[in-house]
């Protein structure tokens, strides 16, 4: 078995390297969003014309990713509990750089759908970074320390789609890919030089001949997947990152029908604008990001009071009784204010549930529980698209905001039914962070 308690996770150290996988988790996702939110526009770049092709190849392109990573995530997170979590971080940083680099000089939407793929196999870099922030942080800090991770991405995804709607609309979306391949090297780069990670030891006598060092692929997956908590609790992220990925892909798509000729016109009290779409898109994407981060910040506080389970519950529950609203609104600042409201709740969600999971994965098992969850929410990327486009071509966009909305609320009701607060998150843990 793994040391239970790595020495990183003592004193000071684990603050340190906190702060610099966030930088990591910032900077890569910062890239990331520079370019994901206008893959409709890159599809259509790429020959693709038609509302339904193109919404069709969108959600071909998110589908391919999550469809290796649900394959790979398993293996990558067992490996992280032989080899470490920190190389299973670089190995996503890099991994997702180099292909979102190539990506940039696609010729056909089949080159892009087929570069996607090998992202997947390859990335999954906030699973990584849970996993080794919960694998060198003191229990009674992980809460705190997962949901300041989760306001990485979230601050990633307010800049990112605001600065990558400027860089795309004025230099184009292939240099977008570009810079953004930028970015995570320079996110690796960081990481490499300033986290630390204890080596995986094994507490008493050697291994058996032939057993693995942490654990065999098939033996951490047995153990993690025998909790029962922990695959409740992986079955309400999966329905949580579902409603995510279901949407997604189709907002740019609802964008696009307030606007004429590429351009969409803000008229609001003290500013009148006339943007391209990308940057509208940009935009919107900016305002759920930016909410979504005051939500991330409110788990620790709110989570320690009155529990992480009911915390997450009742965000699942606000979400989803939201979600219809957005498909009522009528032009894009109704469109923007409707997603920042759901924006509140959603991003109390994730770190919320990654909490719940950290407590309650098998000890030295942290990799692997992760890896589990990451091949969960890559599930949730591949059949989320597929199912958006679906309900769009059968009802209209509208519909796939009710959808979601429904898919929510069932996962609110199975959170409060079916999972129970773990022990161990209760301590004060911001208050003695500080």
């Amino acid at each position: 078995m793994a040391s239970a308690t790595p020495r990183t996770g003592t004193d000071t150290l684990w603050k340190r390297n906190l702060a610099f996988i966030w930088i990591g988790v910032f900077v890569g996702l910062l890239g990331a969003n520079f370019v994901f939110p206008f893959i409709p526009t890159y599809v259509k770049e790429l020959g693709v014309s038609g509302e339904s092709d193109i919404a069709f190849y969108t959600s071909l392109t998110a589908s391919a990713t999550g469809l290796s990573l649900t394959l790979t995530a398993p293996i990558w997170g067992s490996l992280a509990d032989r080899y470490g979590r920190k190389p299973m971080f670089l190995r996503a940083l890099i991994g997702a750089g180099v292909l979102i680099g190539v990506m940039g000089v696609a010729q056909a939407v089949w080159q892009l759908v087929a570069l996607r793929f090998l992202m997947g196999a390859f990335a999954g870099t906030m699973g990584a970074a849970a996993a080794l922030v919960a694998a060198t942080t003191p229990r009674e800090k992980v809460g705190y320390a997962l949901g300041l991770l989760q306001t990485g991405q979230f601050f990633a995804n307010t800049l990112g789609p605001v600065a990558g709607g400027i860089v795309a609309a004025s230099l184009g979306i292939r240099e977008s890919f570009i810079f953004c391949a930028v970015l995570y090297l320079i996110a690796a780069f960081l990481v490499y030089l300033f986290v630390r990670e204890d080596p995986i030891e094994e507490a008493g006598d050697a291994l058996p001949h032939g057993r693995p060092k942490g654990g065999s692929l098939i033996e951490n997956i047995r153990v993690v997947v025998s909790e029962r908590q922990v695959v409740f609790v992986m079955l309400l992220l999966f329905c949580l990152w579902l409603s995510t990925t279901f949407v997604r892909p189709v907002m740019p798509i609802s964008i696009d029908k307030f606007g004429e000729n590429d351009h969409v016109i803000i008229d609001v009290p003290g500013w009148h604008a006339d943007l391209k779409e990308e940057a509208a898109t940009g935009l919107v994407f900016g305002v759920i990001g930016l909410t979504s981060t005051i939500g991330a910040l409110a788990v620790a506080p709110l989570g320690q009071r009155f529990g992480y389970r009911n915390i997450v519950g009742l965000a699942a529950f606000g979400t989803g009784a939201l979600y219809p609203a957005v498909a009522l609104t009528g032009g894009v600042v109704s469109f923007a204010l409707a997603l920042g409201a759901v924006g509140i709740f959603q991003g109390a969600m994730v770190p919320g549930t990654s909490a719940l999971i950290a407590a309650s994965a098998p000890e030295g098992k942290q990799g692997s529980t992760f890896g589990v969850s990451a091949s969960m929410q890559s599930l949730a990327l591949m059949l989320g698209p597929l199912g958006g486009g679906l309900v769009t071509g059968l009802a209209g966009i509208e519909a796939v905001y009710v959808v979601v909305g429904v898919i929510l609320l069932g996962a609110a009701t199975g959170c409060f039914l079916l999972i129970r607060e773990p022990t161990g998150l209760g301590k004060d843990y911001a208050s003695e962070a500080r």
